[in-house]
């Protein structure tokens, strides 16, 4: 199991540290795996690969950049794994009850850190760390997002970019092409094209007309003579699926 600490504090990060170093000789004994901990003192490094943590451990206190801060970039850039808000002199519970976030990833660990406290939120990353949905990731040039299937609403080429829209009001540039995006989201049946430079959601397909379709964001792609059966096709395929998948569940 791999965990990411960021502490600005140097003395908590070390004692964190200390404290998830002793949960690994338990671990190990228990389930005959490791505990790995990366350390971070500054947000730019820790916000390079989050994806690759079971379990990310949190408490800064800058002024331009606080651990709540990061828990939001981390929500918006479609973390999944347990986000465990350290609380010491920032009360986070109390900013994600006020802010109404509801994603059921947050845990909070209340500062000084007890052994049985960090034993029992171990324990409920070990849980948690199951096989999520599937995801692709879309770097752009200031940002980082991990979107499953029913994320993406829509992609349209935009001069070098592809402009993927999401929901939520995200959108995130990517340097593709057309092509090889679409290959990439072959883990996402629901994706299909409709002309040589846009694809499109069907789960988020508001309404078709000719030549066009639109979507739940109201954005509008055209669709091409080559692509018209695609989406009639990509619905089929969808259903097809499904209905395989009910028929194994029910054996």
């Amino acid at each position: 199991m791999h965990l990411a600490v960021c502490d600005d504090n140097i003395a908590d990060r070390k004692q964190t540290e200390r404290l998830l170093g002793r949960q690994s000789d338990r671990y190990f004994k228990e389930t005959g795996e490791r505990i790995w901990i990366d350390s971070y003192g500054n947000v730019e490094a820790f916000m390079q690969n989050p994806q690759m943590y079971q379990g990310l451990f949190i408490d800064m206190k800058g002024e331009d950049c606080n651990g709540f801060d990061i828990l939001k970039m981390l929500l918006y850039a479609g973390i999944e794994s347990p986000i465990v808000m350290c609380c010491s002199t920032i009360d986070y519970k109390a900013l994600v009850e006020k802010e109404g976030i509801t994603a059921p990833n947050i845990l909070f660990l209340d500062k000084p850190i007890k052994v049985s406290d960090i034993t029992e939120i171990v324990d409920k990353i070990s849980e948690l760390d199951v096989a999520s949905a599937p995801s692709i990731e879309l770097r752009g040039k200031d940002e980082t997002i991990y979107a499953h299937g029913d994320d993406i609403i829509c992609v349209k080429k935009v001069r070098s970019d592809l402009e993927v829209h999401l929901t939520g009001n995200r959108m995130v540039a990517v340097l593709d092409d057309i092509a090889n995006f679409y290959d990439q989201c072959k883990i996402f049946p629901q994706i299909c094209p409709v002309n040589d430079n846009g694809l499109v959601n069907i789960d988020h397909i508001k309404k078709t007309g000719f030549g066009r379709v639109t979507l739940d964001n109201d954005m509008t792609l055209p669709v091409s003579f080559t692509y018209r059966n695609a989406i009639s096709k990509t619905r089929q395929f969808v259903k097809e699926n499904q209905t395989k998948s009910l028929n194994r569940e029910n054996l």
